[in-house]
């Protein structure tokens, strides 16, 4: 059952949704939903018993015709045995983040051959706040809870009017590549 509650929230998280399938403009609503790939943090040493892949929602209003801003929150937990100790960490991510859509700028100005009602090219910025928490055997001063500021790439084809996949590389919220 949790193989396929997993495999269902994956294929439902490659869905992005748009209230409006043309290309990127002022008053569009977007929300996405992701799964990410490529690890990164505490955990290294020992043999891995659990993970959740980072799991990350955000939601974005166009607030001109190339950029938009809205709020976005993640989850990632992972669990390690080593030797005789087991230790996990769960971590929070949320913020805000900002994103400069640039396919119609692309087409319009540069005279590239794109089609930008189905090809959104944009480059965002991830605003937040991470609160990691550990359980474990072994002795580990309290959490750790950090700010910072992460750039990343991202593409979002749509297949209809209201449905896209998308991605998104770069050191974004929880991991390198979210789907």
């Amino acid at each position: 059952m949790k193989k396929l509650t997993l495999i269902l929230i994956a294929l439902i998280s490659l869905w992005s949704i748009d209230t409006n399938a043309q290309s990127y403009q002022k008053g569009d609503n977007l929300f996405n939903a992701g799964v990410g790939l490529g690890n990164y943090g505490y955990g290294l040493i020992g043999n891995q018993t659990y993970s959740l892949p980072a799991l990350t929602a955000n939601y974005e209003i166009g607030v001109h015709e190339y950029f938009g801003i809205g709020p976005y929150v993640g989850y990632k937990s992972w669990r390690y045995s080593y030797l005789n100790t087991n230790y996990g960490f769960n971590i929070v991510a949320f913020g805000a983040r900002g994103s400069f859509h640039y396919s119609t700028l692309l087409k319009e100005e540069l005279d590239v051959d794109i089609d930008d009602s189905k090809w959104d090219l944009y480059i965002l910025a991830n605003f937040g706040f991470e609160v990691t928490t550990y359980n474990g055997d072994t002795n580990f001063e309290g959490d750790v809870d950090f700010v910072f500021l992460r750039p990343a790439l991202g593409v979002r084809y749509y297949l209809s009017d209201n449905f896209a996949i998308f991605g998104e590389g770069g050191r974004g919220a929880l991991s390198y590549l979210t789907l």
